[in-house]
């Protein structure tokens, strides 16, 4: 008979200048008004690489991202991750067979871009230090890091993965920190689930939300819930609204285009998106 899992999907808060600390790990959102019961963070990505925002939503915003190599730890400043001491491993080794654990990653962010005004700006190479290192080092590379390591082991409350909200290393006092995804090696996992194993899709897309900005979501069997329940692929109504909150909608290439020849025939009597 398959497993079935109750396992907590936590997203880690950063703190803004004047802290050090981590608030709460266990994120339940006060409900927006509005479409939806979906939660924000206070921050989001802007345009371009390693830019970040404090509200301003909502506006497009884009970010690249990296795998941490092995062998990586916490070097944040105040320690914000120690992990027990613990160091990352291959993220490609966390299973085997179907679609890879970095493929997958970027499937995943494209979800998020589809329904969005959010560009997934692609896989970089990673500076290849320990992760909320200082950007002087290599610490944002990419603006969002994807590492495996050690979290808190299979059993008991079984945090299987974790994120931080976007930023920069001028935004905040632990380094580049901010956006990083932690996946927890000491579980199981499979692409497609089942078997007693965890899908590294359907959680990809989960903390991928809070690299995004978003916070936990009280609505049953959307992705931003905050407790894995099987396979999840797509965004619901709630999700959508949610991410589309921070970054707006899809932009639509074809009306820019005719608001573009239509300035043009004008402009042979008057002569003029950001």
């Amino acid at each position: 008979m398959e497993r079935k899992f109750m396992v907590v999907l936590v997203l880690a808060f950063l703190l803004v200048l004047g802290s050090e600390s981590w608030a709460s790990m266990y994120i339940n959102p006060t409900p927006n008004t509005g479409d939806g019961d979906y939660g924000l963070l206070s921050t989001a990505w802007d345009p371009g690489t390693n830019t970040a925002r404090f509200g301003g939503n909502p506006a497009p915003g884009g970010a690249t991202w990296s795998v941490m190599g092995a062998g990586l730890g916490d070097v944040s400043i105040g320690g914000q991750d120690p992990h027990g001491g613990s160091t990352t491993t291959l993220l490609s080794a966390l299973y085997a067979g179907g679609v890879d654990e970095i493929t997958t990653i970027g499937l995943a962010l494209d979800v998020w871009a589809a329904a969005s005004g959010f560009t997934n700006l692609g896989q970089v190479a990673d500076g290849g230090v320990g992760f909320g290192a200082p950007d002087a080092s290599g610490g944002h590379l990419g603006d969002i890091r994807v590492g495996a390591i050690y979290i808190d082991g299979a059993s008991g409350t079984n945090v299987i993965a974790h994120a931080y909200q976007p930023g920069t290393e001028a935004m905040f006092l632990s380094g580049s920190i901010a956006g990083d995804l932690h996946f927890d090696n000491s579980n199981s996992w499979s692409d497609g689930g089942g078997a007693g194993t965890i899908d590294f899709f359907t959680v990809a897309l989960h903390e991928l939300g809070h690299s995004l900005g978003l916070g936990h979501s009280s609505v049953v069997g959307s992705v931003m819930y905050p407790y894995y329940g099987g396979v999840l692929r797509t965004l619901t109504a709630d999700d959508i609204a949610g991410i589309q909150a921070i970054y707006g909608v899809v932009p639509v290439p074809g009306a820019v285009l005719l608001g573009i020849l239509g300035l043009g025939v004008v402009g042979i009597k008057l002569r003029r998106f950001a």
